[in-house]
């Protein structure tokens, strides 16, 4: 027992010398002592809001370099997570590449669908697999070789996990949940056809969006794609937060003198709940 406790402690001092630590707090591998160091540097992400869908990101770092990074995203229920569709969409990287290099830190990017339910902060287990070195010796030939690669591939790597418990808060919305950017729009006398009306979404997404005209003015017809009772997006059925799209309406002016004509718009949209709000868009009849 003396022998074994003695061979601990210089290992132990060993590392401490290096400036290692064999046990890193949050951080579980395949094998009992995480050598390789990595750990997630992020414990809180950006905030969100309910109804928001955002990318957000989790930093990493690692005291040795590790290679063919994945991550993963577990989520409450009813929170959706989308990966990049680099790798396939069913996991996400690092940015740089599929390797955390020593002492450099990187990041993996996911996006989060937060309902409208959603109300208060939750959180995220993070969990990333990569290949490492095994032990003390490999890492310090590693460290020694000043990032040869090849040489403790050789030496034997096998394959870490490390899971992190991250939180997203979540906190009210600000600002309008849409913008109308088209306000006018230019049209020739006696003409039947489609003008685009566009839109950018505020910071949340609005379902089943979509634009019917009002009370027109004497002379002047309105129909919709597909001979519809609205015009809906061309992109998708949501206007998704911070994303430009249109609707498209046909305007019949051949009853209409040159001039402008207001045009009065009822939009209505599914945020919380439905909505049904007015605007405008001006016909410049020439």
């Amino acid at each position: 027992m003396p022998g074994r406790r003695g061979g601990a402690l210089g290992v132990a001092l060993l590392a401490a010398l290096l400036g290692w630590s064999l046990v890193l707090p949050g951080a579980t591998a395949s094998a009992d002592v995480n050598w390789s160091g990595v750990r997630a540097v992020t414990s809180t992400t950006a905030a969100l809001t309910p109804g928001e869908s955002a990318w957000v990101t989790v930093t990493w770092a690692a005291q040795q370099t590790v290679t063919d990074w994945s991550t993963t995203v577990a989520a409450p229920a009813g929170v959706t997570v989308t990966y990049p569709t680099t790798r396939g969409g069913s996991d996400t990287s690092l940015y740089g590449s599929a390797t955390l290099v020593g002492s450099v830190t990187d990041f993996t990017a996911f996006k989060l669908s937060v309902p409208y339910t959603q109300r208060t902060s939750f959180t995220v287990t993070v969990t990333s697999t990569y290949m490492g070195c095994t032990g003390l010796l490999t890492c310090l030939d590693q460290l020694l070789r000043s990032g040869d690669r090849s040489t403790w591939l050789a030496a034997g790597i096998r394959q870490g996990t490390t899971t992190a418990t991250v939180t997203v808060p979540v906190q009210a919305a600000v600002g309008v949940p849409f913008t109308q950017n088209t306000t006018e729009v230019p049209v020739a006398a006696g003409s039947s056809s489609f003008h685009k009306i566009a839109f950018t979404g505020g910071q949340t997404d609005l379902a089943g969006f979509t634009v019917r005209a009002g009370t027109l003015p004497t002379g002047l017809a309105v129909t919709y794609p597909g001979d519809g009772s609205a015009a809906t997006l061309n992109g998708s059925s949501s206007l998704l937060g911070r994303s430009a799209d249109y609707v498209s309406l046909r305007f019949v002016t051949t009853g209409l003198a040159p001039g402008r004509y207001v045009v009065p718009l009822t939009i209505s949209y599914t945020a919380a709940a439905p909505v049904t709000t007015v605007g405008t868009v001006t016909l410049v009849v020439s």
